[in-house]
């Protein structure tokens, strides 16, 4: 039974009320987390294809999911997309489009878009934002002329205005526009000293938000939970995936907490969330890269994040 503040001033009883004291204490002993659980429903794109949106959010739902962020609508109109959720039960947290929405010339019907649905956040989750020249690794492509350090650095900076004036453009209508990893972000090192990602937000407002996706940063041999010390209060989701690279991974599932065997470091989540809690960070976006077509890696990755009590309980 949930204690209501005030359900416990209503006992009469001194003996009710130190019992009802007890279990207040240990409520908050084991606080509900402070971020909720969505899915990025890039994870089952083969399913909705097969199935319709409409079917996959209900089932999303059923799973336990609080929310989705979107990676392409399927065809369906703003007016669709909000009854489909309305009907699901589902919120949405934000979603992934390429870098061109964000233009002076787009951005406008971008954020008409997406607001008239309940969205509030778009984030750009690689197309566009790399300098030439470089694989997706982050390392010089091979058999292909250097690249050029003055033109990577022109690159940054324009980069680096291109967010801040959209982000500006989007804050004037409570939207949020932001910057999705992968490993090349953490590999390409810039001629001023720094990598692509520490220059990109130490020199982005901190309107421009930080989506990072942890298996991306653990994979590229970096510490997720040291990019919100360093950026802090700027991150209003992450993507929760495992790390399934490393040397002789045979076999990856893509579930949350079973990283890639042999081989792969795994993501420390219980470092992770205490680091995320104190950030501030309103949503756990899963991902999974394998069985689009099913419910195969997303069911039990939630069930993951349950076990590890991130899911706050259901009111009767």
């Amino acid at each position: 039974m949930d204690m209501t503040r005030r359900g416990f001033i209503g006992f009469s009883g001194a003996a009710l009320a130190f019992a009802a004291a007890g279990r207040a204490g240990a409520a908050f002993a084991a606080p509900a987390p402070r971020s909720k659980i969505a899915l990025q429903l890039y994870s089952i794109r083969s399913y909705i294809k097969k199935n319709g949106l409409a079917k996959a959010l209900d089932e999303v739902a059923r799973i336990g999911y609080q929310g989705v962020e979107f990676a392409g609508y399927y065809g369906h109109k703003p007016s669709e997309l909000r009854k489909m959720l309305a009907d699901s039960g589902l919120e949405v947290c934000g979603t992934h489009v390429g870098r061109d929405a964000f233009s002076p010339e787009k951005i406008s019907a971008t954020l008409d878009f997406e607001l008239e649905y309940g969205n509030r956040f778009v984030c750009c989750p690689g197309g566009g934002n790399a300098p030439k020249g470089y694989d997706w690794s982050g390392q010089p492509q091979k058999g292909k002329k250097a690249p050029d350090p003055r033109k990577t650095m022109d690159f940054m900076k324009k980069l680096v205005e291109y967010y801040n004036t959209a982000a500006e453009t989007a804050g004037k209508r409570g939207a949020l526009i932001g910057l999705h990893n992968h490993m090349w972000e953490f590999n390409i090192r810039l001629p001023e000293g720094r990598n692509y990602w520490d220059y990109f937000f130490s020199n982005t407002s901190k309107k421009v938000q930080m989506e990072q996706d942890v298996g991306w940063t653990t994979c590229a041999g970096f510490d997720p939970c040291e990019q919100y010390r360093k950026y802090p209060h700027r991150s209003f989701t992450l993507h929760a995936k495992e790390n399934g690279m490393g040397p002789d991974v045979k076999k990856f599932d893509a579930i949350l907490g079973r990283p890639g065997v042999p081989g792969a470091k795994g993501v420390d989540w219980d470092r992770l969330f205490k680091a995320t809690d104190a950030d501030g960070v309103k949503w756990y976006v899963v991902e999974c890269e394998k069985h689009e077509d099913s419910f195969d890696a997303v069911r039990p990755s939630f069930g993951f994040l349950k076990s590890k009590g991130r899911v706050p309980a259901r009111k009767a």
